[in-house]
Order: C-alpha cells, then structure tokens, then sequence
C-alpha cells in the first residue's frame, strides 16, 4: 500500500517544510468512513540544521514507514503525506477508527526502537488539513512539476550548470491579453519568443512563449515560477509551465544542477511522461 507521493518544499514558522502528498486522494476526499486525522510522528534522531532528514537518516526512516504501512489494512487507515518540519518525520493518515489501544498502528509503534515517536488525532472528515494545508496550491503543482522535469534532464545527461534558454509557455483568451502579457513580461526582464493564434477546438486562445536565459536549478524556477503565475493572473490567462533544449554535459566538469536543484530522494521520483524538450 505504497503511495505515491510527489514532493514540495514551502516554509512554516520560519523553518522550511518538506511534503510528499499523495494527490490522487483528491479524488477520494471527505469519506465519512474515514474520520480520523491521525499524525504518526518520527522524532529525527540527527537533523540537519534547518530541521529536516540526513540522506543517512532516510534510508531507516523509510523502512520504518514500511513497517508501518505494512502493519495497517489499507481499506481502514489510508496515508495521504509524509511530512518532514522542525527535526520530524510525521505520517499523516486517514482512519476508520481512533488509533488508541490495540489499534494495528499503535502496535507497530511498539515495535520501532529506532526513534522517537507518538501519535496524536483528531476528527477530520471532511479532510480539511488535506484539501486546504497539504495539497499543493498552484504554485507547489508547477514546482512539483519543474523537480520531476529537472529529475528528467538529469537522467538524460544535462549539464544544469550550463545557461540554458528557459521558455515560459502562456494561454490567454484573446489577442490583446496575449499582448498585454507580453508587454508585462519584457518589462520584467523576460525576451519573446513567440505571440500566436492557438488553433485548438476553435478555442480562440492565444500563447505567448517567453525566453529567460539561465542555469537550470530548482531554486531559479522558484524564484521565476511566482513572477510568472503572478502576471499571467494579471493579464487574464494561465502559465502553461516551461521547456528547454538539452545540453549534455561536455566532460569540462560534472556539475548537473545549480544550487538548490534537487531534495527528495530518489525512489519517490517516477517518469512523469514530460517532454523535457
């Protein structure tokens, strides 16, 4: 009963804050059968200084999830994330019944000698904390997006560290709102590449392709993505997330990321299907 997580980073009360959601429980949210918010929390034994999971501490942290999971029936206790903030690793499930007593994730608790631990619930069965903490706003969805892009270059053989063309796609409703973006977007630094008519359905819509040369890094989406969403918002249209060309790495050097390019680990990353081009 794995889930498959997808992972952001955002920051709370100042320390940063690092969620794996599993999204497709937006399609289940709200079952009454499910009431129960339960936070399994891990206490991390070595955390960094900012409060999150060594590379070394993961790997047992991991397998004590899956001992975990393997204790629990998926049909009455359903995991929605994995929350890492404040040196802790917290659990956050939905359950059929209060998990007090003899209940299977307690039991399991018992068992783990590794770490720290405790549980705390509550009532929750309209999964409120999912819908309106957890899952990812707009903004998060796209940085979810750019890390398994970024994960792709990687795999291919891209050298982040060399200035590549990034290229912002927008729709917009009409001409002159594709026009009043692409004025907005030149006034905030961005190039043009392109304005035109999208033939989609008869749809009307327009896109803008826009052009910002830099290194391809994780943190510069970050700083990029906000800006983007922002004046698409504010010409009336939607930011359609990014392309760029690939450019191997030359054996000049080995660098694949710019600072800040990638956190997670590895297993939690599967083939989107995204065109990294």
């Amino acid at each position: 009963m794995r889930p498959n997580l997808d992972y952001y980073m955002a920051s709370l009360d100042g320390w940063p804050f690092e969620v794996g959601v599993d999204m497709a429980q937006a399609e289940t949210v709200g079952h009454p059968e499910l009431p129960f918010r339960a936070h399994v929390r891990l206490e991390l034994n070595h955390p960094t200084e900012d409060g999150l999971c060594t590379a070394e501490e993961e790997a047992l942290l991991v397998a004590v999830q899956h001992e975990i999971l393997s204790a629990l029936d998926g049909d009455r206790n359903r995991l929605v994330a994995v929350v890492t903030h404040r040196k802790a690793r917290t659990l956050v499930f939905y359950m059929m019944d209060r998990p007090e007593g003899e209940h299977p994730v307690i039991k399991a608790l018992d068992s783990i000698q590794t770490h720290a631990t405790k549980v705390l619930c509550e009532e929750d069965p309209d999964w409120v904390e999912y819908r309106e903490f957890l899952y990812p706003d707009e903004n998060l969805r796209h940085q979810i997006l750019d890390r398994n892009i970024l994960r792709e270059f990687e795999r291919r053989g891209d050298d982040c560290s060399e200035v590549h063309s990034i290229e912002p796609r927008f729709v917009l409703g009409d001409e002159p709102s594709a026009r009043k973006l692409a004025q907005a977007l030149e006034g905030e630094g961005f190039a043009i590449k392109e304005i035109g008519a999208l033939q989609v359905n008869g749809s009307g819509e327009w896109q803008v392709i826009a052009s910002a040369m830099s290194p391809l890094g994780l943190a510069v989406l970050d700083e990029f993505r906000p800006r983007w969403l922002d004046l698409a918002s504010g010409a009336g249209g939607r930011y359609e997330g990014w392309s760029a060309e690939l450019i191997p790495v030359s054996g000049a050097n080995n660098n694949h990321g710019a600072a800040g390019h990638l956190s997670g680990r590895d297993e939690d990353y599967e083939p989107t299907g995204q065109r990294a081009d």
